[in-house]
């Protein structure tokens, strides 16, 4: 049984980095919101700070990646952090390393919220399911994509250029950083345009000191790293979570309603136009199946859930999904390959009084504006912050690009789950183009180690699993010809264009940097371009 209920001007499914911000400017603009978000309401007790550090943490156990999360931790957490037990349903949450640091809790239950793999593909796909969505494991990391990503040649037939350039968005990214106050230094650096930095970086340790000095590769330097602070914002919110930016700003407007525990299972179209008329839901607290229209729909849930909500969205005007006609949707799946390293600085004393931190200490080197057969990757390094049995440790992680094949995808499984859904089957392997960049990263990262003065204990033999990154990319593509994309410069659907997709889900290509600041910024632009239609009467 289905009910309708109160209509909005805009309707948003999902409410973390991307529906946030949307839901900011169109509240701004004056028009009525209503976020939907599968999960439940959190408190800010709920998040922790920040990520637990050790002076005894092994040198031989690498971080995931860069400000990605916490390495994983051998010994007890503080009594203060939730046990790092979870349940048995989260087989695939609790192998990344952030799982126990942050708490069980904010992520989800693999069980309930199922999906396959081919067996020779994993794919990790990490979720936190809740008011915030993943702002609430975030790692912090800002970085603003530069024109090399946005305006990249294809490669390998695969990559297709972004439709909007570096000047378009650098207001949006600014936008963006004046309400998240990242930490940052001016570098002058054109591969990573600087941000409005409004906060010092972190003090560097005399062997992160002697590195930027001794590393200099042509065409680019070390920089501090750059990510959110973890100081407490609006009601003990941590700065980096929306509860504590985007959220409160449209919460402040008195015209956003978020609605927890509401699963969105497809939009709906009006048959006569092709357009979009609204989305339905289930409750999940009391099994309630609901309409609810709106004017425009925001489609904000997250790269993967995204492209299964499109594909499950299908009828007469929409055969194959909504959006599809490119038969791209679904295509296209990325994520940031990392190659974590580790080792022991011999030559260095420990160090006092530097603090370690998952959510960024220490340096990155951005790559050189170079071109070649392998994408541009960037390095982050940490160095002297930890001992092991006396010796101060280090490591080098290398992040950076995977291509957007057609053949990676998500498409929708004969099964559904227990809301009648059908559920993602998700096909994602690495190619040949990874292949070679796992070999030139090996190498960039023991030129690096040499410069450092760090005894490398600690390699990995492959790039991370596909997903465990959490920077997942893709499935419905920004582009400029309707044939081989799924949505256009504004974020609209070439053939639905009162729905906008906002998240990871729109990216063409992936470049090396963490893609995060780059969803905020094209949400709050497609926002503002979303409510001056609304404002022309355009719907």
């Amino acid at each position: 049984m289905s009910s309708s209920v109160r209509s909005p001007d805009v309707l948003v499914v999902g409410s973390g980095f991307a529906g946030s911000w949307a839901a900011k400017e169109l509240t701004e603009a004056g028009w009525q919101t209503l976020v939907l978000e599968a999960g439940p309401p959190r408190a800010a007790r709920d998040v922790p700070r920040r990520f637990p550090s050790s002076s005894d943490e092994p040198a031989d156990e690498p971080t995931l990646g860069p400000g990605c999360a916490a390495p994983r931790l051998d010994g007890a957490l503080p009594a203060t952090l939730p046990t790092p037990v979870g349940n048995p349903g989260q087989h695939v949450q609790r192998v990344h390393p952030g799982f126990g640091p942050r708490g069980p809790h904010l992520f989800v239950d693999d069980d309930e919220h199922p999906y396959r793999t081919p067996d020779d593909q994993p794919y990790h796909w990490i979720r936190g399911m809740q008011i915030g969505g993943r702002s609430l494991t975030w790692g912090g990391t800002a970085l603003r994509l530069s024109r090399y990503e946005l305006d990249a040649a294809p490669l390998d037939g695969c990559t297709l250029a972004w439709p909007v350039r570096y000047e378009t968005l650098a207001p949006y990214y600014a936008l963006v950083e004046d309400v998240l106050c990242p930490t940052g230094s001016r570098e002058g650096l054109p591969q990573l345009p600087d941000s409005r930095f409004r906060h010092e970086p972190p003090a560097l340790t005399p062997a992160e000191k002697d590195f930027r000095e001794a590393y200099r590769p042509p065409g680019t330097h070390p920089v501090p790293v750059r990510f959110i602070p973890d100081e407490s914002g609006r009601e003990g919110w941590p700065r980096f979570t929306m509860q504590a930016n985007a959220l409160a700003a449209a919460e402040r407007t008195g015209r956003l309603e978020l609605r927890p525990n509401a699963v969105a299972t497809d939009v709906t179209i009006d048959q006569d136009s092709g357009r979009a008329t609204g989305v339905r839901y289930v409750d999940t607290t009391t099994g309630a199946r609901h309409h609810v229209t709106a004017r425009i729909v925001f489609l904000c849930a997250g790269t993967v859930e995204t492209a299964r909500l499109m594909l499950n969205s299908r009828g007469p005007r929409h055969p194959d999904g909504l959006g599809n006609t490119s038969d791209w949707v679904g295509r296209g799946l990325m994520d940031h390959p990392v190659l974590a390293a580790s080792g022991v600085l011999d030559g260095h004393p420990p160090a006092d009084g530097y603090e370690w931190s998952a959510r960024q200490r220490g340096l990155m080197v951005p790559p050189a504006p170079t071109t070649g057969d392998v994408r541009p990757f960037g390095l982050w390094v940490t160095l002297q912050r930890l001992t092991t049995d006396g010796v101060p440790v280090g490591s080098i992680d290398a992040q950076g690009e995977m291509l957007p094949y057609r053949h990676n995808r998500v498409r929708l499984d004969g099964r559904t789950d227990r809301w009648g859904v059908r559920t993602p089957v998700i096909e994602c392997a690495y190619g040949p183009h990874e292949d070679r960049l796992y070999t030139a990263m090996r190498a960039a990262v023991a030129r690096a180690a040499e410069a450092a003065g760090l005894r490398l204990t600690g390699v990995a033999d492959a790039l991370t699993v596909p997903g465990l990154n959490v920077h997942d990319m893709g499935t419905a593509r920004m582009g400029a010809d309707p044939a081989t994309s799924v949505v256009d410069a504004n974020n609209a659907c070439w053939d639905c264009p009162n729905v906008f997709v906002t998240d990871g889900a729109c990216f063409p290509g992936g470049g090396w940097q963490n893609p995060t600041l780059t969803i905020m910024a094209l949400s709050a632009r497609a926002g503002r371009h979303a409510a001056g239609l609304l404002r022309d009467g355009v719907w």
